[in-house]
């Protein structure tokens, strides 16, 4: 081929994708209304200020152990993170200095033993998300996710021919911060995933479409393979796995990108069908029903149109911050509402599967940190823990679905530690 033929190409598919975001945005703009354009009402105040007495007075369940680990694995993030968002907390601003001011704080703190009651109440301000509407119990759900191991082949055959997908290369994130035409609400939407289709951008696949309709066959390659669709749902909910090869090998992946679709509940399906009774439904009944019920496995999957992409990974598992999570100290939080990186105090229950009674819990009380995101974790009231790698974290995250409660500490203000 000639210069001249490649350099019209090039030209044509960067006028494509320039008129597909500027389409995109017209979209936006239009769609939105003239609302876009004037000035917000000021949000309502999510979070409760703590007073002392209110506090919680628990020990830390688990003794301290990984806190120390968890909250320099924030300090990492912190310190190669290049755009960091501040978010609100009340009145308070909360921006990258803040929280790294409060993590140093806190951490002297901690290897000195001096996170005592009088030191939490004199040094550091507590927040809580208010009750929803008509809800004046325990606000926050939370539930546990983990890292499944799982087995994998690194080419398809008659068994294992379900793909984990790398990011495809059409796929486009486009954010709409960085347009100033598009005014965004506090916790609003900030970008949006999608594909150039003509000379627009598009909403990228959907799940149905690529399982079902093969809308990735020969432009997306698979990392790995899996023996079954349910084992890559799995995967795409928990967001990295460990992968056990033939050939004696296991190796990492974790989450790379999403196709932007809203992420749906097989689970709360099931349960509004009546198949699986809300008391009743965890990872583990969804496993035995979808075992029980090949013939639904495509038609309930699909009906999530959410889809997660991978890469490999070195070490891990990693969270949406890229730093390695600790089990039982990393939670995943809506980030639009919560600060990254920052710690906070979970208060609420955990099964316990080595229980001789069914369904048994016992009490947890911890520091963790937030670390993690999730496609199901959205708004103040939701929580997701991080129980660890393998069999026993299935059997803890796959039945944590319980009421918590959850404050978020700031310190006072930002002079250095003494």
């Amino acid at each position: 081929m000639s210069a001249a033929p490649a350099q019209n190409t090039i030209h044509r598919w960067r006028n494509a994708i320039r008129v597909g975001l500027l389409g995109a945005l017209a979209a936006v703009l239009v769609f939105g209304g003239c609302g876009l354009l004037k000035p917000r009402p000021k949000p309502p105040e999510r979070f409760e200020k703590v007073s002392p007495r209110k506090m919680p007075r628990g020990a830390d369940d688990l003794g301290g152990d990984g806190l120390e680990k968890a909250l320099e694995q924030s300090l990492v993030y912190l310190d190669r993170v290049g755009d960091f968002r501040p978010v609100h907390i009340n009145e308070r601003s909360v921006d990258k200095d803040l929280v790294r001011a409060t993590l140093v704080h806190f951490l002297d703190r901690l290897r000195a033993n001096r996170l005592d009651a009088r030191t939490l109440a004199e040094e550091f301000d507590w927040y809580t998300p208010k009750a929803p509407p008509g809800d004046e119990g325990s606000p926050m759900l939370v539930t546990g996710y983990y890292e499944p191991i799982l087995s994998a082949r690194r080419r398809p055959d008659d068994r294992y021919r379900y793909p984990i997908y790398e990011p495809p290369p059409d796929l486009i994130r486009v954010a709409l911060e960085r347009f100033p035409a598009v005014k965004l609400d506090a916790g609003g939407v900030r970008s949006i995933v999608g594909r150039v289709e003509g000379r627009l951008l598009v909403p990228y696949y959907s799940r149905q479409e690529i399982d079902g309709g093969g809308a990735l066959a020969g432009t997306a390659s698979a990392l790995a393979w899996l023996e079954n669709a349910f084992d890559v749902f799995v995967l795409h909910v928990q967001g990295s796995g460990m992968l056990q090869f033939d050939d004696g090998l296991t190796q990492r992946v974790g989450y790379a990108a999403s196709n932007g679709h809203p992420y749906v509940s097989v689970g709360k399906i099931l349960i509004e069908e009546g198949v699986i009774p809300r008391e009743e439904m965890s990872l583990q009944s969804l496993r035995r029903y979808f075992a029980d019920h090949p013939e639904r496995t495509a038609e309930l999957l699909g009906r999530n149109p959410s889809y997660i992409f991978f890469r490999w990974v070195e070490e891990g598992p990693v969270g949406s911050l890229n730093v390695l999570l600790t089990p039982g100290r990393s939670v995943a939080l809506d980030g639009d509402i919560y600060p990254k990186a920052l710690v906070g105090f979970l208060e609420g229950t955990l099964p316990d599967p080595e229980a001789a009674e069914a369904g048994a819990t016992r009490p947890m009380a911890r520091w963790v940190v937030h670390q993690d995101s999730g496609g199901a974790i959205r708004g103040p009231h939701r929580l997701d823990l991080f129980c660890g790698t393998g069999p026993h974290a299935e059997q803890v995250a796959g039945r944590l679905k319980s009421p918590g409660r959850f404050y978020v500490v700031l310190k006072k203000d930002a002079r250095p530690s003494n």
